[in-house]
Order: structure tokens, then sequence, then C-alpha cells
């Protein structure tokens, strides 16, 4: 979007918000606030849709980006609620919700909590057209291969194939199968890009290399 310099809106940073806040604060074009439970500006919210509103409302956010990374229904909950806030805000009319994973149009139910968390809440994206969203797929991370102190990431080695940190690796399916490695850094940079845009599409895909 082109114009005035845009108010981003992000809700529970965490690992991977780290690099997009970085990113976006290194824009020429933006400013971010950080919406937080605990009182860059941090703006203290109960996630409630009127808590959320006057933020946006003070703020004049244009959009609002969500790390919130829940396994329970309270995903749905906290969701509904930047959702509604959007809704019912003057300029805050675009949404990324937290999905950040891989292949979510080929398999919108993995992990298995997405089913219950975020598919309801897709179904209530879809559902209503006054606030533009998209669902961003960036894959897995290379930050992984990183040790803990060279990346906001930190090491899930129950998870991912290699443990950087402590210095195993296995092998999964065949060895043979085409995977893609991101970097978080690039993933802020997509997002910075994104958030630029005029138009967006439901599903955002990036992959850097395979």
């Amino acid at each position: 979007m082109a114009g005035a310099r845009q108010v981003i809106a992000v809700a529970g940073v965490g690992h991977l918000g780290r690099y997009i806040c970085e990113e976006l604060l290194a824009a020429p074009d933006f400013d971010v606030i950080v919406l937080s439970r605990q009182g860059i500006p941090t703006h203290p919210t109960d996630y409630t849709p009127s808590s959320l509103l006057s933020i946006l409302h003070k703020t004049t956010a244009t959009t609002l980006i969500s790390f919130i990374n829940l396994t329970s229904p309270l995903y749905i909950q906290i969701h509904s609620a930047l959702l509604s806030a959007c809704r019912q805000s003057t300029h805050c009319k675009r949404l990324i919700p937290s999905e950040w994973i891989g292949d979510i149009e080929s398999y919108p139910l993995k992990p298995e909590f997405y089913g219950t968390t975020r598919e309801p809440f897709r179904q209530a994206l879809r559902a209503q057209d006054t606030v533009t969203w998209t669902l961003f797929n960036n894959g897995w991370l290379a930050d992984y291969f990183l040790p803990a102190a060279k990346t906001h990431m930190p090491p899930i080695p129950d998870e991912f194939p290699v443990d950087a940190n402590g210095w195993r690796a296995c092998v999964r399916g065949t060895g043979e199968e085409v995977q893609s490695w991101t970097c978080g850094r690039d993933v802020g940079k997509a997002v910075v890009e994104l958030c630029r845009a005029d138009e967006w599409v439901s599903i955002a895909w990036m992959a850097r290399e395979r």
C-alpha cells in the first residue's frame, strides 16, 4: 500500500515475530506497535475486542499480524477477537493470523491441532468480507541449522531433523524427498513486501533453498 507511513500492529511477537518486527522497523515506510498482555511501543491488552479496538483506533494501525501460537481452543477465542476488532476498526482492515507453517493448502489439518484451532478460524475469515487476510506459508526455517546463539529461534531437537546444539541429525523418509529451507530474516523481509502490496491473496507462499 503506497502512500503515508503505515502503522503495523504485531500480537504475540515471540521468536519468528522478532525478525518481522526488526525488518518492519528497518523499512522507511512502517512504524510498529506490539500488543501484549504485559504492559518499538508496547500496548497492554487483555485480548478482548474492545481492548484491541481501542488500541487500533489510538494508533491508526492499518495491518494486524499475529504470532500467537496456541494449540488449544483459546487460539480461536483470541483470533476471533482480533478479527472482530479489525472489522470494527476504521483503519485496520488487514490481518495475518498465526499460521507460519508449511503447505496448508495441501495439508490444511496438519499438524493435528490445526484441525481444531486454525481451520475453524479460517472458516470465520472466509465468512466475512470486510477484512482482507492472508495465511502465510514459510516452511521449515533454516535457522534451526544454527546454534542457539546465532538465531532468534529456539532449538526444537524433537521436531527438527538436525540438532545443531547437540550435534545430532536423523534422515527422515528415504532421504530423497525435496525440502525447502527459509531463513527467519528472509521471512521478515517477505512480510515487509506483503505489507506494501496493494492486493493480497488468501494464501501467501515463501520458499528459499531446496
